[in-house]
């Protein structure tokens, strides 16, 4: 193809859904990964202020006084309701204005409100400040896995998932690098890194670095625009590739959409995918996604552990758990597009869950608890990033961010509601070796939901993106 042919398309009067088609026929290149790896750099940076509230108690605000119940509350304001309601928000907003705008906004409503927490210690503002930033982790999380997946070709759509979904598991290591050096010390600098990460990195590089997703402004009718976005794509492909094939337009059936039609959520199609998908959230996110982690850097202050050794190799966030988990992730890409998704979900679920129950056995062994920390971490940064992928193709263009939004954003609930209950039964079994938290984490919140996934999900593998969700 020419680059004259491949600026041809709704200018000469294309067809509803030849957008989508010609997205899907390109050839996966560094214009797919570049775009995609930004996705991935929000993730990371936005993502890596959820672990704020648990790194700063065991070593801030407790020895001040505040008790676990009064952390597990922070919770559910944090990673629970400020989460739920940006991710609602962020779903609808973004499938009624477009992805990038939502996205940008992400990182700027996450840093306008997490740098006061360097300036308080009344209990209620951190409740406030916990819960208005965690609103722009919620915009982000609702938006960076379906513009990945707007832009991905079919056969190649895990494989660029995987490779630039470990990009974020480095950029969270920067801010796991100055926990290491400044909490507790200069904790106000580590919360200043970053806000100055978000406003001085993020804002930026999503102004000027990412387009539009052409498939959403296909959804959206504004087909000349679109049509210019994907015409530079294509021309820049033709002369790294050469000619393209012809776009396959039997397979790209897409509904134009001005209002976000949110009912189709609950109605017709969708309503068992949304019950499934609310079901598995609802289930995750005190467990396998939040349960776990954000309670692990306080059982380790109980065990022992000081803050170098837990920022350094105790699990999730930490530095020597970052090249474990990119490494992991590198080696899931290779599978490709030959393993249902949903299974890789079962998989790493069941990792997981089995090594955060031998913590039952080996609580006394620093060495053995690293170990399993680690493996917990990378399988469980596995399962979390599968989950968003799959959650991102299970709903057509239209639906797409509200549904990712709507299912995730509300099994945030699982969050909201989840710490009281972890708080009560971390401490009531604390002195016999946390059973209560670590059963509540593995069976009931993280084996649970992956065989649910394993069993009622739908298959993915390869297909075009508006068959899969329709």
């Amino acid at each position: 193809m020419s680059e004259t042919e491949a600026r041809s398309g709704l200018a000469s009067g294309a067809k509803v859904g030849e957008i989508a088609a010609r997205i899907d026929r390109l050839p996966l290149t560094r214009l797919q990964y570049r775009l995609a790896a930004i996705t991935q750099v929000y993730w990371g940076g936005l993502i890596a202020t959820d672990a704020v509230v648990a790194r700063l108690f065991p070593f801030i605000w407790q020895p001040l006084g505040m008790s676990t119940e009064q952390f597990s509350l922070l919770l559910s304001a944090n990673i629970g309701a400020g989460i739920l309601v940006g991710e609602y928000l962020g779903g609808y907003l973004s499938d009624r204005f477009g992805r990038k705008k939502i996205l940008i906004a992400s990182a700027f409503v996450d840093a306008v409100f997490l740098w006061p927490l360097g300036f308080t210690k009344g209990f209620g503002w951190l409740l406030a400040w916990n819960f208005l930033y965690a609103i722009g982790m919620g915009f982000m999380l609702a938006t960076n896995a379906v513009y990945l997946h707007e832009i991905a070709p079919p056969g190649q759509r895990h494989r660029i998932a995987m490779r630039t979904q470990l990009l974020s598991v480095v950029v969270i290591a920067v801010p796991s690098i100055l926990a290491y050096f400044w909490i507790p010390a200069h904790y106000r600098w580590y919360l200043f890194a970053l806000v100055a990460i978000q406003i001085v990195i993020l804002v930026p590089l999503g102004i000027f670095g990412l387009p539009e997703s052409p498939r959403w402004l296909e959804s959206k009718g504004r087909h000349e625009e679109a049509d210019r976005i994907v015409s530079r794509w294509e021309a820049a492909i033709t002369r790294w590739r050469g000619p393209l094939p012809a776009p396959d337009m039997q397979g790209h059936p897409v509904v134009e959409a001005v209002h976000v039609p949110a009912r189709e959520l609950v109605a017709g199609t969708y309503r068992k995918r949304t019950i499934m998908l609310l079901a598995v959230w609802l289930l995750a996110y005190p467990g396998i996604v939040y349960g776990a982690g954000s309670y692990t850097p306080t059982y380790l202050v109980e065990h022992g552990w000081t803050a170098h050794q837990i920022f350094l190799y105790g699990g999730t966030g930490s530095i020597i758990a970052v090249p474990v988990v990119v490494a992991a992730f590198y080696l899931t890409s290779l599978i490709g597009e030959r393993f249902e998704r949903k299974y890789l979900i079962l998989i790493a679920g069941t990792v997981f869950a089995a090594v955060f129950l031998l913590l039952l056995v080996f609580s006394a062994t620093k060495a053995a608890v690293a170990v399993l920390l680690i493996v917990a971490a990378s399988s469980g940064s596995l399962w979390l990033m599968n989950m968003y992928n799959y959650t991102a193709a299970a709903y057509p263009t239209r639906l797409r961010s509200v549904g990712t939004g709507w299912t995730d954003g509300v099994g945030h609930l699982g969050t909201f509601l989840g710490p009281p209950v972890i708080g009560v039964l971390f401490t009531t079994t604390a002195d016999h070796g946390n059973y209560g938290w670590i059963l509540w984490c593995t069976l009931l919140c993280s084996l649970a939901p992956s065989v649910i996934i394993g069993w009622l999900g739908m298959r993915q593998r390869g297909a075009v993106l508006e068959q899969i969700s329709t």
